[in-house]
């Protein structure tokens, strides 16, 4: 006798292993008010980018802001894979501060 009240349950038969119900999600895509409210979004996301490949970390650090009031004015499920590319964007931003006040530095 296990130590649990109940014992474990083992299923044996029946229903599509996992790798099959991982094949048959797909994500649902975003209709027509949601790709008109996604725009200003990915707009913001699109200058965001722009400034971190320029090297303008201060205006990365503004477009960042905005994207992430857009963000959060938007539903959750609309902004998933968004927030995520911020996260992202933001570890870039701090190490390309961190590069160019090390080459400062170095020259100083």
């Amino acid at each position: 006798m296990t130590h649990r009240s109940r014992p474990r349950v083992h299923l044996l038969t029946g229903g599509p292993d996992w790798e099959q119900r991982r094949a048959t999600v797909k994500p649902v895509p975003f209709s027509r008010r949601q790709k008109e409210a996604r725009k200003p979004l990915l707009a913001l996301m699109q200058d965001l980018c722009a400034a971190i490949e320029r090297g303008d970390w201060a205006s990365a650090r503004a477009a960042r802001s905005a994207a992430w009031g857009e963000v959060n004015r938007l539903a959750d499920n609309l902004t998933t894979e968004e927030r995520k590319q911020l996260w992202r964007d933001k570890r870039r931003i701090v190490a390309g501060e961190a590069r160019d006040r090390a080459r400062r530095a170095g020259r100083g």
